[in-house]
């Protein structure tokens, strides 16, 4: 083989040594992996930044036969110190390990030894070395490239003459794999010959083309890099013929032909016939044949694009007829953008949406495990699946409510029992249907502990706080102290905990004085607000979450209606039609909330009445509402954007606050 460009003066013969950066008190057991054999770990949390998190996990980075792989291992806690056993892949050559803490499926915490990595190079059984390790550790160590998985390091980078040699060594010590790790070939030389890039890579590239063993990936980086890097689009249209010649349903006529589908401006029944036609052509399981093909994306907008147009279209067979093909990622955006939708806006009779919504919600329970939540090295298989298991819980809510309004109290139980532990008592609207579930199922029995069991998990909607109140009537024989109870069901640390936050959160920012007209026609004058505690809430009828928070406010209004030292004034903002003051007050007469209402000022630039939000949003550094302001004595106290879903929690965020800043006379 021809020799590649020539190298920079550095000792490319050097004896090959595992390459570790493991000197840590945290981990042991990782020294030099041998691949084929299982590593045995030991991680002790203290002095690092998980110490006393109670919830960790470790996540393993592999590098086998030049592609990355992301995978979990299991710890188990043992006086203090996490435990787990990984088997290294026989054709791993390099390893990396990261601990994390993660709330809700981000990570919030990790230790990756203070950015210098729990990472190793491998070597097999009679301790040579492997092909890709040299690469790897180069290349793992450069994340601004991004050829490694990323989200390892913080700000670790090493320099560009750093990775040139890392690359070089793999070229001097497997040239003949040139195939596989051409493209990071391709970008060192990109950095490290700058200006002279456009001359030197066209001979790389004919040179690489010439390669024994190149495929379909390898003659379209060629396309690419001709395309976009040299902007040679002579060079880069031959070498599109080749690839269409050669694989005329690969990857690249594969995208073409969705990006034509997809993108051209058509009448929805064309639309259809084009998104029809390309999944035709180009069928979903032949695309799966390709376990190194990265383009599932295609096919998630594919079908979200055609769920929805059969949707608005009422061509539900059709609909239906594509659940096989989805995986769970697809089933579940189409759940959301028009099942969901269709309930929540009660957009179609829920005895037409029913025999669709079962329809999904059986595929996605058959496919909850299919891993199409990985995204690539995004995601590890844990991750994955939890991420599926929340999307499940909020979909299997939506169809067991609609269960519940069809009567269908029997056939909604066993899809009860799906829920996750996590997703069983974190809904209120579901809580409250469990309740009505077991009444209507012979289960009253249930309900009392279902009752206190959403009392403690601060999920129940005002219904269900009322229900409790007259089962602890009924036992009592009357009213007095049940406040106390209530209060006792509760976790005084989950308590503790959220007074701390929301004492954390205070803050002093003094607001422009207004006057704004209520939907009487009264004005009202925040100058008036002296030496009172004043709960705003800005609004909007379009506003789907402000609407669905309202419950929880108006708990909080009763709760003060009659103390003169706390006032609620709801502030319609961001309405967006002329007649949006009918509408504000119709809404509010339909609806039966007990609010006072007042309607945002127009700005003389926009013409949108947002006068008064627009004051306050320096301070909230976002335009998005809902958004609660509490305002002491002109001064702003605090504020909170957005509805977590629970009536209840929000009574008590609210009244947390009012009971902090009347403490403080």
């Amino acid at each position: 083989m021809k020799k590649w460009m020539s190298v920079l003066a550095l000792s490319l013969g050097v004896t090959y040594q595992a390459y570790s950066q493991t000197d840590s008190v945290r981990l042991t057991g990782l020294g030099t992996p041998v691949a084929g054999d299982t590593l045995r770990l030991s991680y002790n949390p203290a002095g690092g930044p998980l110490q006393g998190k109670e919830k960790i996990q470790g996540i393993i980075y592999l590098f086998n036969n030049y592609r990355w792989v992301v995978d979990d291992i299991a710890l188990v806690k043992h006086k203090g110190i996490l435990e787990g056993k990984y088997g290294v892949p026989a054709n791993c050559a390099f390893v990396a390990i990261r601990f994390v803490t993660e709330e809700n499926g981000y990570v919030v915490l990790a230790d990756n030894n203070n950015d210098f990595g729990y990472v190793a190079t491998t070597v097999d059984k009679q301790g040579a070395k492997l092909p890709g390790g040299v690469l790897a550790w180069g290349i793992f160590r450069k994340p601004s490239i991004h050829k490694a998985p990323d989200g390892y390091f913080d700000k670790k980078d090493i320099s560009d003459e750093a990775l040139e040699m890392w690359v070089r060594k793999e070229m001097e010590q497997y040239p003949q794999n040139m195939p596989k790790y051409f493209d990071s070939y391709l970008t060192m030389l990109k950095i490290s010959k700058g200006d002279e890039f456009p001359v030197v890579a066209p001979r790389n590239l004919e040179r690489f083309a010439r390669l024994p063993g190149i495929d379909e990936s390898g003659y379209q980086l060629i396309w690419d890099t001709y395309r976009f890097g040299l902007k040679d689009t002579q060079k880069a249209d031959s070498v599109k013929k080749v690839i269409t010649q050669l694989y005329p349903h690969g990857r690249v006529m594969r995208f073409d032909k969705y990006s034509a589908a997809f993108s051209r401006d058509a009448a929805t029944d064309q639309k259809i016939a084009d998104m029809e036609g390309f999944l035709k052509e180009f069928p979903v399981a032949d695309y799966r044949k390709d376990s190194t093909a990265t383009q599932g994306f295609i096919y998630l907008n594919a079908y979200r694009t055609l769920a929805s147009l059969y949707f608005d279209k009422g061509q539900y067979d059709k609909l239906l007829a594509m659940i096989p093909d989805m995986d769970f990622a697809a089933l579940n955006e189409i759940y959301h953008a028009n099942i969901h939708k269709a309930f929540s806006l009660k957009q179609m009779p829920v005895d037409q949406l029913y025999p669709i919504s079962k329809a999904f919600i059986d595929a996605m329970l058959q496919k909850r495990t299919d891993l199409s939540y990985m995204d690539g090295t995004r995601n590890t298989p844990r991750q994955a699946t939890e991420n599926a298991t929340r999307q499940l819980d909020t979909k299997l809510a939506v169809h067991i409510r609609l269960l519940a309004k069809m009567g269908r109290y029997n056939e909604a139980s066993p899809y009860l029992a799906q829920l996750s532990e996590a997703g069983k008592y974190s809904n209120a609207n579901l809580n409250e249907t469990r309740i009505a579930i077991l009444e209507n199922t012979g289960n009253q029995q249930m309900v009392l502990p279902t009752l206190e069991m959403a009392i403690k998990v601060n999920t129940a909607t005002p219904a269900m706080i009322e229900k409790l109140k007259t089962l602890y009537t009924e036992k009592n024989g009357q009213a007095t102290g049940f406040e106390q109870y209530r209060e006792s069901l509760k976790s005084a640390e989950d308590i503790s905990k959220t007074k701390a936050e929301i004492q954390a959160k205070l803050i002093n920012e003094k607001i422009t004085a207004f006057r704004l007209t209520d939907i009487n026609g009264k004005t009202v004058n925040s100058a008036d607000w002296k030496d009172k505690i004043v709960v705003i809430d800005f609004w909007a009828t379009w506003c789907g979450p402000c609407k669905m928070a309202f419950p929880g406010m108006q708990m909080a209004v009763d709760k003060y209606a009659n103390d003169p030292a706390v006032g609620f004034y709801f502030i319609s903002t961001m309405e967006t039609t002329q007649d949006y003051k009918q509408k504000v007050k119709d809404y509010i007469k339909t609806s039966g909330y007990r609010f006072n209402v007042l309607y945002d000022e127009q700005t003389a630039k926009n013409g949108v009445n947002n006068k008064v939000f627009k004051s306050m949003a320096p301070v909230f550094q976002s335009s998005a509402i809902p958004r609660k302001a509490i305002i002491k004595n002109g001064v702003m106290r605090y504020t909170a954007e957005g509805y977590q879903g629970s009536p209840s929690k929000l009574y008590d965020e609210l009244t947390y606050v009012i009971e902090l800043l009347k403490a403080e006379n």
